[in-house]
C-alpha cells in the first residue's frame, strides 16, 4: 500500500509559493512525503450566476488562462523542488478540484491549499472540495502570508466534532508550538474546563481564555485574537452546521476563510 501523503493543492499561481513553502514545514512535521496537483479547468465546469454557458471570447480566453497557468506552475514547482532537494510527483488533471479530489480520498492525509477568494473563476470551490470531497484535513494559506507557521497557534474552542477532529490531526503541530491559545468566543466560563481536559495532554502550556463579542461577528473577534497573539495559525473545526445551512446562511467557518489574513488549520 503506498504511503499517506500531503496533497499540496495548486489551483493557480497567486499563493503557489506560500503554499509551497508552508507544505514544506507539514511534510517534515508529519514525516511524510509532498505530492503537488493542479487542475485545468474546463469551461464546461463553470457555470456563472449571471448566464447559463461562457460566450466564445470567455471559452477563449479561459482556456488560454489555464494553459499559461498550468506551464507558469510547472516551472515553479521545477524550481523550487530542484532549489530544496525535493523529489515529488506532480499530477496534472483537466476538469474540476470537486471531481479531481476523489482520487486522494485514501491517499492523502492533508491538503495545503491557498485562500480560494484569492484564486481566478473556476477555483474557488478547491477548499470545499479538499474539505468535503476527501474529508481530510486542510491547512488554508492566505496568498499574501509572509510569516512563519505553527509556531503560535490559537485555537478557537467549541466543544464539536469537527474541532475535535482537528485537534486530534494537528496534535503534532499543537504539541510542537512554543505558544498556544485558545480562545472560547460567547461561551461560559465553563466551557474552558473541557478546553483544558481536551488540550491538556496535547499543549501542556496552553492558555486559556473566553471573550465576548459585543456585537462582532465570531470570526471578527478571532481573527483580531489572532492578530494581538501575533499567530502564525488558527486551528478550527469547519461548517459543523453542515455544509447545506453553511452555504444558506454563512457561518463563522466561511467568514473565516473568506477573510482570514493567518493560515487557517481545518477540519471537517
Amino acid at each position: 500500500m503506498e504511503s499517506k501523503f500531503i496533497l499540496v493543492l495548486l489551483a493557480s499561481t497567486t499563493g503557489a509559493t506560500q503554499c509551497l513553502r508552508i507544505a514544506s514545514v507539514v511534510g517534515e512535521r508529519l514525516g511524510q512525503k509532498l505530492r503537488f496537483a493542479h487542475v485545468e479547468i474546463g469551461p464546461r465546469s463553470i457555470l456563472l450566476p449571471s448566464q447559463e454557458q461562457l460566450s466564445e471570447y470567455e471559452v477563449e480566453h479561459l482556456v488560454d488562462r489555464e494553459r499559461a497557468e498550468t506551464e507558469k506552475l510547472s516551472g515553479i514547482v521545477a524550481q523550487w523542488t530542484q532549489a530544496n532537494g525535493i523529489s515529488a510527483e506532480f499530477d496534472l488533471y483537466k476538469g474540476d478540484e470537486w471531481r479531481v479530489m476523489r482520487h486522494y480520498r485514501n491517499t492523502a492525509s492533508m491538503v495545503v491549499l491557498a485562500a480560494p477568494n484569492s484564486q481566478p473563476v473556476g477555483h474557488r470551490e478547491a477548499l470545499r472540495a479538499a474539505l468535503l470531497r476527501t474529508r481530510h484535513p486542510v491547512v488554508m494559506v492566505p496568498h499574501t502570508w509572509e510569516g512563519g507557521f505553527a509556531r503560535r497557534l490559537l485555537v478557537g474552542w467549541r466543544d464539536v466534532p469537527p474541532l475535535r477532529r482537528a485537534l486530534d490531526a494537528f496534535r503534532p503541530f499543537l504539541t510542537a508550538a512554543e505558544q498556544v491559545e485558545v480562545l472560547a468566543v460567547d461561551q461560559e466560563e465553563s466551557v474552558l474546563e473541557g478546553a483544558r481536559a481536551a488540550l491538556g495532554p496535547i499543549a501542556a502550556g496552553a492558555r486559556y481564555r473566553s471573550a465576548v463579542s459585543e456585537g462582532r461577528r465570531t470570526a471578527t473577534v478571532l481573527l483580531d485574537a489572532a492578530t494581538a497573539f501575533q499567530a502564525d495559525g488558527l486551528v478550527m473545526g469547519a461548517f459543523r452546521r453542515g455544509e447545506i445551512l453553511n452555504w444558506l446562511v454563512p457561518g463563522t467557518s466561511s467568514r473565516l476563510v473568506h477573510s482570514s489574513s493567518v493560515p487557517l488549520l481545518m477540519h471537517p
